[in-house]
């Protein structure tokens, strides 16, 4: 039994360590692999995802929450997203014009929650993800992946709703991902206004 607890305890974060070695092993197989690539890329993604959902969901049932778990479980999300939107970027794959918007809001939003969590960490005040915030992340990756399939140019280019989807998804993300970012930064607000209240 305590075998299995120690196996069962491990999980989670074997998982979000999968996503962080996804982050940089992705990039490298769509720059590098072409159409080709892009389609290898894909399943991995998915696996990527799926992965989220798992550690989060195994760290709950099983109570084996961890802080290494928490600290490394939304780096690998950022991680993997901004690594996906520079691969993509540099294929040429996101128009400057259709694209550069919600994907910079999605680049900026990650590197400014992450370090205001680095910030306030000597604070009593916990930036958890929320539900809301995971499914910002899944949709990420689905508009990545969406982006992925695309790229495939010998299948699946010439297919023109299927570019118009990718933009769609990724402008439904950057929404998403600016209003889960103000929601941080109002929470961190409202903790800093009552500390001051209160001294």
């Amino acid at each position: 039994m305590k075998q299995n607890n120690s196996i069962l305890k491990i999980i989670p974060n074997v998982l979000t360590l999968f996503r962080s070695l996804a982050a940089i092993v992705l990039p490298m197989i769509i720059i590098y692999g072409g159409e080709i690539g892009a389609l290898m890329a894909t399943p991995i993604l998915i696996l990527a995802g799926i992965s989220d959902y798992f550690d989060g969901f195994y760290a709950r049932k099983y109570k084996v929450t961890s802080n290494f778990g928490k600290i490394l479980d939304p780096v690998a999300d950022k991680l993997l997203v901004i690594g996906m939107i520079f691969a993509l970027a540099s294929e040429n794959m996101l128009d400057y014009y259709y694209a550069f918007f919600p994907a910079l809001l999605i680049v900026l939003r990650e590197i400014l929650i992450s370090g205001l969590r680095e910030s306030i960490s000597s604070y009593k005040i916990s930036l958890e993800v929320t539900l809301f915030a995971k499914w910002k992340t899944t949709i990420q990756l689905i508009a990545c992946g969406s982006f992925l399939v695309w790229r495939s140019n010998t299948y699946f280019y010439n297919i023109d709703i299927l570019g118009l989807i990718s933009y769609i998804l990724l402008w439904i993300a950057g929404i998403i991902t600016f209003i889960t970012g103000f929601q941080y930064i109002i929470k961190i607000m409202k903790f800093f206004n009552m500390k001051t209240n209160r001294e």
